[in-house]
């Protein structure tokens, strides 16, 4: 398919410019020295002329004989540097002009709007100021907790019950501790939610010389994940040129296409996999954490073709693409015979 592919772009390119060429040219000449190269009658007369025995005399007729000469060497040598060009390329960059350009506007014209914007900054008191919100390896915000005032605290003198008192503290304590670990480890990082759903995962997986950052295990097929955490807008494109990755592209970037990362992975992973873990099936899935993929809906078609599927988490966008836990399915959980054979071929 390939070689079909580079013949039919050759003998294309061929077409147009030696139709474009031979009209320009035919133009040329007759404006110049009112010569037709199409019409066989003018051939005729110069031939006739070259056998009465013309003499070229003046500049005119010298340029005149010298574009006759050139002109099958400047076709051939047009078409010759017309196949080398990357028309594909150049046709992407062309049409997102508009796209670059318009997005330039709207954050130029938020840029004047902020500066014409006077900033006013309120001083706050001392017991207005909360100190920064630590995050909790869950993903939620985990606000600090008030200091007792000790000044206003009635002072209590010791009795017979202070011993139950400070068991019911520890109690508390003890039940308060159980509820910040027991939120944390049940939030929804990515992590969780495919745990959650019955998955045994392996992290940080290296396969085919890419790290995938989870492997998810399930009774019936393994999940590759991949976590795309490329800030900034995106325009998707699948496709193969000139035995290059499909890329995608941004204002001022390009990369391999992530999508085609996992599917990389996927096809060299079913060749290592031995034991109860053989022919199981692999599907795969991409996760957009950050970016925004602005051609989402010109391309859901061509990733259920390539059986990916493509979701979103956190900042990632846009909201047509589907978030993760709307995607994954609950699923039965593998046993560790099953698990410890996934995890011994990936290692």
């Amino acid at each position: 398919m390939k070689t079909i592919f580079a013949i039919s772009r050759i003998f294309f390119i061929l077409f147009i410019w030696t139709v474009g060429y031979f009209f320009w040219f035919q133009r040329l000449m007759i404006a110049m020295w009112g010569f037709n190269p199409m019409s066989k009658v003018h051939w005729i007369y110069i031939w006739n002329e070259w056998q009465g025995g013309w003499v070229i005399q003046s500049l005119r007729e010298w340029m005149f004989v010298i574009a006759l000469f050139a002109m099958l060497p400047v076709w051939f040598t047009g078409w010759a540097v017309l196949c080398t060009v990357p028309w594909i390329k150049w046709f992407k960059i062309i049409l997102l002009f508009p796209i670059r350009l318009i997005r330039s506007k709207i954050k130029k014209r938020q840029k004047e709007k902020n500066a014409a914007r006077p900033k006013v900054t309120k001083k706050k008191s001392y017991k207005q100021t909360r100190p920064p919100a630590v995050r909790a390896g869950s993903g939620r915000i985990k606000h600090p907790e008030k200091a007792p005032n000790k000044e206003h605290e009635p002072t209590q003198a010791p009795t017979q019950n202070a011993p139950s008192s400070i068991s019911e503290k520890k109690q508390q304590s003890t039940q308060n501790g159980s509820n910040v670990v027991g939120t944390s480890v049940s939030g929804n990082s990515i992590m969780d939610i495919l745990r959650s759903a019955g998955y045994r995962l392996i992290s940080d997986a290296k396969i085919a010389g890419k790290k995938i950052d989870f492997v998810a295990v399930s009774a019936g097929h393994l999940l590759l994940c991949l976590i795309d955490s490329e800030s900034g807008d995106w325009l998707a494109d699948e496709e193969r040129f000139n035995d290059e990755e499909p890329l995608w592209f941004s204002e001022s970037n390009h990369r391999i296409s992530p999508v085609r990362i996992i599917l990389n992975a996927r096809d060299a992973l079913a060749s290592i996999l031995s034991g109860q873990a053989r022919n199981m099936e692999i599907k795969t899935m991409v996760i957009i954490r950050q970016g925004t993929i602005i051609n989402a809906e010109d391309m859901f078609e061509v990733w259920n073709n390539l059986n990916v599927t493509v979701c979103r988490y956190e900042d990632g966008g846009p909201e047509e693409l589907e978030s993760l836990p709307n995607v994954v399915s609950n699923v039965s959980s593998p046993d560790d015979g099953l698990y410890h054979s996934i995890s011994s071929s990936l290692n």
